[in-house]
């Protein structure tokens, strides 16, 4: 048995990757690292006790190239008597449709297209060539963009169904087994432009840094980084235990409790703010963000922080809600006259007489009821702006609406797109809150009027 053969075994057996009966589907692209594992794979297939598939997608991203690399990964798997399963799909068109890169439209067709073909197939594994190689890129590449501890602990060599039993071989061990084993395989001309990162990593920086100062670099950064992996697994660990007392998610808004954050261990506080922004917004906070967001617990409520990629993060007495930027929701004025209803930021909002019944109250504060004697015909609904005042009911005297929002404890996020019925020049209605007392119905009411926005 080679050298290369036992290292993988080994790695295979130690980590548990490979169980008898497993019946599994190999990723081939047919590029050198998928050639060898479907190779390696196939030739043991009765050590391992296993049944073995073969998997390709088209990219259409190489023109005829990428049907010769189809048809090539097809004669290879027949050659083998393995069942060979192609799948075409256009990357370009999803990666437009969707916003995202090339490669990281690729990637998400590429393992939808793996997860659909092996439940269809009844395949209870996949397996992926990932070498050891393109974990040291991946962690480099994550370590200068600083996508923190679990970015640096590289490549899972299990995750899920997913499995990478040849993460330990280097690209060069590959390269020279099929070299001496005269085993052929498909090349990507793209692989050798340096503008892209990976790329430039692979084929620029690891190789000086192997020259230069380690040349069992890629090795070194495969140990390191599980040692990483296990770290990030224990913090983990300590997060998910107190995650929903810190991080709550409601109508595409994240509140981090203060109190809960100050409870944790200060070094790992960061790592809640940037779980939450992740499961939920499903984007990267940068280093700023995270940096910004903490700053938030030792100011004032009210204090706001722009961050990246279109969050706002805002300090509330005793939370930091995060959410998506949005246009403003109400810019105009908008009218509605009675018996009528409109539509405002998604919601009916009507104004009708109530004829022959009494009102019936709720705990919704949605619906109010008021005397209609003294209204005018037209009604208009808007933001509260400064300077605005009502006669809240049930209290003596005018108070400024800005006031009164703060002593219902409206959060600062919200009271910018409070809304607020007027009639004439008088506010009738803080919209959700309070009417006004002028216009409350009394024993001599004659005609009542009900406000709903639903």
């Amino acid at each position: 048995m080679k050298k290369i053969d036992q290292k993988v075994i080994k790695f295979i057996d130690e980590k548990g990757l490979i169980q008898e009966g497993d019946k599994i589907l190999v990723a081939l692209s047919g590029g050198p690292d998928s050639v060898f594992l479907l190779n390696f794979l196939s030739k043991y297939k009765k050590r391992f006790k296993i049944e073995i598939g073969a998997v390709h997608i088209n990219h259409l991203l190489r023109g005829k190239e990428a049907v010769e690399d189809e048809n090539f990964c097809r004669r290879l798997a027949n050659d083998s008597g393995i069942p060979f399963y192609a799948s075409v799909k256009n990357v370009k068109s999803f990666a437009r449709e969707n916003k995202i890169s090339i490669e990281e439209a690729g990637r998400e067709i590429r393992y939808s297209e793996f997860e659909r073909i092996s439940e269809k197939y009844g395949y209870n594994k996949i397996a992926t060539a990932h070498n050891c190689s393109d974990n040291a890129e991946t962690v480099l590449l994550n370590l200068i963009k600083g996508a923190g501890l679990r970015g640096i602990s590289g490549i899972p060599f299990k995750r899920g169904n997913i499995i990478r039993p040849v993460i330990s071989l280097t690209k060069e061990e590959i390269l020279s087994y099929l070299e001496q084993n005269k085993i052929n395989y498909r090349t990507d001309p793209s692989n050798l432009d340096s503008n892209y990162e990976r790329n430039f990593l692979r084929n620029q920086i690891i190789p000086a840094i192997k020259e230069k100062l380690n040349p069992s670099f890629e090795e070194t950064l495969l140990h390191s980084s599980e040692i990483f992996k296990d770290s990030n697994s224990y913090i983990q660990s300590v997060i998910s235990n107190s995650f929903d007392s810190v991080v709550k998610y409601r109508d595409g808004e994240l509140k981090l409790s203060i109190e809960s954050l100050h409870a944790s261990v200060k070094e790992i506080r960061a790592e809640f703010i940037k779980l939450g922004i992740e499961k939920y917004f499903l984007i990267q906070p940068t280093f700023i963000d995270l940096k910004k967001i903490l700053n938030l617990i030792e100011k004032h409520a009210g204090e706001k922080e722009e961050l990246s990629q279109n969050l706002s993060a805002i300090r509330e007495r005793n939370v930091i809600l995060i959410h998506r930027n949005e246009k403003p929701k109400v810019g105009i004025t908008i009218k509605l006259n009675l018996g009528k209803s409109i539509n405002v930021n998604g919601k009916d909002f009507s104004i009708k007489k109530i004829i022959n019944t009494s009102p019936v109250y709720t705990s919704n504060k949605m619906k109010e009821y008021i005397s209609g004697d003294k209204i005018k015909s037209s009604f208009t609904i808007r933001k509260w702006k400064p300077g605005d005042k009502f006669y809240p009911l049930g209290m003596k005297g005018t108070k400024n609406i800005s006031d009164f929002l703060a002593e219902q404890k409206i959060p600062s996020s919200k009271k910018k797109d409070q809304l607020v019925l007027t009639n004439g020049n008088k506010i009738v209605w803080v919209v959700g809150l309070r009417i006004d007392d002028r216009f409350k119905i009394t024993n001599n009411t004659k005609k009542v009027y009900e406000l709903c926005m639903n």
